[in-house]
């Protein structure tokens, strides 16, 4: 298979637009307005910034699976993943201890600089220990001392690549293995106690919620590559699911499982054949992990100064804004560069 051509998909402005959904959605918890986020009050499934995520997680799932059949070897594969994952990151998590800490910091800078707390923030870089406070910023925010808590899902992310990576290195084809995995974690999330004696980070059978939750959609996006030449996403089959996810039991196994296959097959569809959506030109390049990184420190810097408080749409739009420009930087003058040496 060729790869895919940028006119053909619309991957793009698919992971842009879950890009601004988490950050819309963290607008309402980060303004003062937790539990009014609109979504989660509407159906109580997931917020828009979840929907988000599970968008990010199945693109992904289906783009790295491809890049994985297409590296001459592992070593390649895992060097591409880390020349799209870390440069930006390394760069943000110094922006915010060397930068936005100082600046934002009620603490005397001395203290701010001697503190652990400030230096221990840089295991956030590594992608795998996120680390969210630094010392007295933050701390009289609507949702306080969280720095970037917008990266608590790159642990997972992380993951998913090391067990399809592992996956590649066991006997038999790619597209037998991705299907018995994505149905091992199908099979924990059926299995899982629901309820509030189990909390989302509470392990079950070594795993918790956002692994099996989190690692079901990156599985759904790695069939349907593996499988692309004998199987498409379907538009009605997912929307059936969404619906009739809708008139399941609340917070049940089941209602989890038909709305995770049913918003990772619809983004698929959307992805591969809604020629309609908009194209993101080439020369403008991939702005959504920028707005991924930059949209929570934004978001709590403009809460810092009450602009929630004066106006939410205000606060809104100037997050929206603030966050794409800082991430079309970081795209050209960080990601881009990296991305030179694949």
């Amino acid at each position: 298979m060729s790869p895919l051509n940028r006119d053909d998909n619309r991957f793009d402005i698919l992971r842009l637009f879950a890009a601004w959904l988490v950050l819309f959605s963290h607008c309402y918890p980060l303004g003062g307005r937790g539990g009014n986020e609109p979504l989660a009050s509407a159906l109580g499934i997931d917020t828009l910034g979840g929907v988000g995520v599970a968008i990010f997680f199945v693109l992904s799932g289906y783009l790295v699976t491809l890049s994985l059949e297409r590296s001459p070897s592992l070593f390649e594969f895992a060097r591409r993943r880390a020349l799209r994952i870390y440069p930006a990151l390394v760069v943000i998590c110094l922006l915010c201890v060397l930068v936005l800490g100082p600046l934002m910091t009620t603490w005397p800078l001395a203290a701010y600089w001697w503190h652990t707390v400030t230096w221990t923030y840089l295991q956030t870089a590594s992608a795998w220990v996120i680390h969210y406070p630094l010392p007295g910023v933050f701390y009289a925010n609507p949702q306080p001392i969280s720095v970037n808590g917008a990266l608590w899902s790159l642990p997972y992310e992380i993951t998913c690549y090391g067990v399809l990576a592992l996956a590649s290195l066991l006997p038999g084809p790619l597209r037998i293995k991705v299907p018995l995995l994505g149905a091992a974690l199908l099979a924990l999330l059926l299995l899982r106690p629901v309820g509030p004696q189990l909390g989302v980070f509470d392990l079950f059978l070594g795993m918790d919620y956002y692994h099996g939750k989190l690692g079901l959609l990156f599985a759904l996006g790695a069939v349907f590559a593996c499988w692309r030449t004998h199987i498409r996403p379907l538009l009605w089959p997912a929307l059936f699911l969404l619906v009739f996810a809708v008139f399941l039991p609340k917070s049940s196994s089941w209602q989890l499982l038909a709305y995770l296959l049913g918003v990772g097959t619809l983004t698929l569809w959307l992805a591969l054949y809604a020629h309609w959506l908009p194209r993101v030109p080439a020369r403008v390049g991939d702005w959504s992990y920028g707005a991924y990184l930059y949209g929570f420190p934004v978001q709590q810097v403009l809460a810092h100064y009450k602009l929630h408080e004066a106006s939410f749409t205000a606060y809104v739009l100037a997050s929206t804004v603030v966050t794409f420009a800082l991430a079309g930087l970081s795209w050209h003058l960080v990601e881009k560069q990296a991305l030179r040496w694949k």
